[in-house]
């Protein structure tokens, strides 16, 4: 065999291989690279900060309520509400690798009345296991039903942000709620993640593809949109295409002089999600329009949960 050829052959290989050691590395991290796992060191809950938690394969799962409960009925044992339990509560699925604990800082942007819980995903902040798509539904849900016990009397919205729509569109097929709002959604973690990772055969590696514009058809909670005005990880085309695809009208709003990460810095857009929750199911009103102006008003306490974690940054005061 000619030098030339041989030579060739082993530029072929080596790139073969190359290729082949890349996608074995993908393939096998992808849980961790996709959830962007990173677990946390224990914290204070600070006060208004209530912790929950459900059995999960290798620990717990944690989340966490801000809201008040109502107060304990001594005879019966349930919790009965007050004037002061929360109306609606925002039950929000958080982006990726996002430390949702920096994110409750803003609930003080949030009006009275107005609840709100998160989680982390498994293997993320304080929670323990392997994340997956199946694994993030399955504990939203059960949350969620933990919510539903908790707060009887309370009007639930899901919010999901990010990766989190994903999660918060196939929960809308598996539980009843009152709202759905979805910030800088996607229509497929398959065609996000393609454009990152070129010449791989994502299709055939990929476990969790969060087709939204699958799921999103057998959504029938009246939704929301919010969008960054300039988004670099979810093109606003991949956010139309899911729009595009919607069962029933949608409403939009773009948060002026945000991007991907700012959005949710923003006290516009926490008063744009409270906003639309409290409207929705009022009769002869309809979901807030984009631009329309926001209420404004003083963060709550919070509800009961078991089994609190160390460790939480204290809100700043007004």
């Amino acid at each position: 065999m000619p030098s030339h050829t041989r030579k060739a052959l082993a530029a072929v290989l080596l790139t073969a291989g190359g290729f082949t050691c890349y996608w074995t590395y993908l393939a096998l991290n992808q849980d961790r690279l996709l959830f962007d796992a990173r677990r946390r060191p224990p914290r204070e809950l600070p006060d208004g900060i209530t912790a929950y938690s459900h059995e999960v394969p290798g620990g717990l799962l944690r989340g966490y309520v801000y809201g008040t409960q109502g107060v304990l009925d001594v005879q019966t044992g349930e919790t009965v509400p007050d004037t002061n339990t929360a109306r609606d509560l925002l039950f929000y699925l958080p982006g990726r690798g996002e430390d949702v604990l920096d994110t409750m800082q803003y609930l003080e942007w949030l009006p009275p009345r107005v609840g709100f819980a998160t989680m982390d995903y498994r293997g993320l902040g304080h929670s323990d296991g392997q994340p997956s798509e199946a694994a993030a539904v399955a504990d939203a849900s059960q949350f969620l039903l933990h919510l539903r016990r908790m707060f009887p009397g309370t009007r639930v919205h899901v919010v999901g942000r990010s990766l989190g729509t994903g999660v918060a569109i196939q929960l809308a097929d598996l539980q009843d709620f009152e709202s759905l709002q979805l910030i800088t959604p996607y229509d497929s973690m398959l065609e996000i993640v393609r454009k990152r990772f070129p010449l791989v055969p994502l299709r055939q590696l990929m476990r969790h593809h969060f087709d939204s514009i699958s799921h999103c058809k057998k959504v029938v909670q009246s939704t929301k949109v919010l969008l960054a005005e300039t988004d670099e990880v979810v093109p606003h085309e991949c956010s139309e295409r899911l729009i595009a695809a919607w069962p029933g009208q949608v409403a939009r709003q773009t948060m002026p002089g945000t991007d991907h990460s700012t959005i949710i810095e923003r006290a516009e857009t926490w008063r744009a999600l409270a906003q639309f929750a409290q409207q929705v199911g009022k009769p002869g009103t309809r979901p807030a329009a984009p631009e329309d102006s926001q209420d404004n008003g003083d963060s709550l306490t919070a509800a009961e949960a078991p089994d609190g974690v160390a460790g939480y940054p204290v809100f700043a005061k007004r």
